[in-house]
């Protein structure tokens, strides 16, 4: 009797699992199905995606090693190609590659291009902010200080590993239009900034000393005008009459 209400008792548990089944089976499928295919797409991105990084680093040396060996005109189509088609990445980088192939050949206004291309085109704070100053330094002849100050204060004011150089710059330009005050504010603050590479504290404290001696020749002038205005006073002297009277 025991094993008949037994078996009676499987048969509805079988009953109400199928019933489950038929019920949510096709759902419990498809989100299986979807996580399958979920992760072997997400797997299948990030292949092609370090195929992508490793063929930008190959196409990279390449350009690289054919500057190194002065294949110039090889090397920039190599990098063009990479800038149009690279990755995030190296794309910035080949555009900063072309515009320093662009300084050595003289080229100053199209190296200035490339360098302002890859400054919109990085995504890494550090690219930008190189191929930012870089993009200062090859249109140096045609900006003016208000132009450079304006560029770079950005970097100046921030956290970026060019600030020092950066404000280096901005002295120069200040210098360059006569603007001592402002030229010797900001290499002195080089000069004393402990987190500043060396080679930028020695030119800050060369470019003071500099300022200082194209202010001496001015410093005597002015004492040397002050001086023949100032009235002498003399000791009057008596005449001989009067010192006959005495």
């Amino acid at each position: 009797m025991v094993d008949i209400f037994e078996e009676v008792d499987e048969e509805l548990r079988r009953d109400k699992y199928q019933d489950l089944l038929r019920k949510y089976g096709p759902w419990a499928l498809g989100g299986a199905l979807a996580i399958i295919v979920g992760t072997v797409g997400w797997q299948g991105f990030e292949a092609w995606q370090t195929s992508n990084r490793e063929t930008a680093s190959d196409s990279y040396l390449v350009a690289m090693t054919q500057v190194e060996n002065g294949q110039l005109a090889l090397a920039a189509a190599s990098l063009e190609t990479l800038a149009d088609q690279g990755t995030a990445g190296y794309a910035p980088l080949a555009l900063i590659q072309r515009g320093n192939l662009a300084l050595e050949q003289g080229e100053n206004a199209i190296a200035a291009e490339f360098f302002e291309q890859a400054a919109t085109a990085a995504n890494d704070p550090l690219l930008q902010d190189m191929a930012e100053i870089r993009a200062v330094w090859a249109s140096w002849d045609t900006l003016s200080f208000s132009d450079i100050d304006l560029r770079l204060s950005r970097l100046v004011n921030g956290q970026s590993p060019f600030r020092h150089l950066a404000r280096e710059t901005i002295a120069t330009a200040a210098l360059r239009a006569g603007d001592h005050e402002r030229a010797r504010t900001q290499y002195q603050f080089l000069a004393f900034a402990t987190d500043a590479p060396a080679g930028v504290q020695s030119r800050a404290q060369e470019a003071l000393a500099l300022i200082a001696q194209r202010a001496e020749p001015a410093e005597t002038i002015a004492d040397d005008t002050a001086a023949e205005e100032t009235p002498v006073e003399t000791e009057e002297t008596p005449d001989a009459g009067d010192a006959g009277n005495d």
